[in-house]
């Protein structure tokens, strides 16, 4: 055994030291890097939940306080929940990306579609389509689904 240390000792004292030197620091600027970027995907996770959950209040994840005017009103929203989706992009992992934009444009289409008549169509005559009240909130936890924290 002590052969062996022997062996070891006398090739650290015949090598430099500066191979191991740089090692070590790419080793330790790699976990820095893992780290900021945890910490980054943690805070595009929080704020696109945070988005979601106060714009949208009372929509969502029960539909109590649906506004008046909704189209106008989830329309106004839009840009601040588009610019959350696009930060929190970054982090999907890409075999989840396509459901991802998937359920987005899903949710922005939606967005764009809804209009106060068809919420009172849909009272008018429950059991026909799904009701659109329904239809949002399914689809925000379509989204929300993706902001896990892991």
């Amino acid at each position: 055994m002590s052969v062996y240390l022997d062996q070891i000792s006398g090739y650290f004292e015949t090598v430099p030291l500066w191979p191991f030197i740089l090692f070590g620091v790419i080793g330790i600027f790699s976990l820095g890097i893992g780290v900021v970027n945890r910490k980054r995907r943690m805070d595009a996770i929080n704020n696109f939940r945070y988005t979601f959950e106060s714009e949208l209040a009372g929509m969502y994840p029960r539909p109590i306080e649906w506004p008046e005017n909704v189209n106008k009103y989830l329309c106004d929203r839009l840009p601040e929940m588009q610019e959350d989706f696009a930060t929190l992009r970054l982090f999907i992992p890409q075999e989840n990306l396509l459901r991802y934009n998937e359920d987005w444009n899903k949710f922005r289409d939606f967005c764009f579609e809804i209009t106060d008549e068809k919420c009172i169509e849909a009272d008018q005559s429950p059991g026909i389509e799904p009701h659109p009240k329904e239809v949002f909130c399914t689809l925000i936890s379509n989204l929300l689904r993706h902001a896990k924290e892991i």
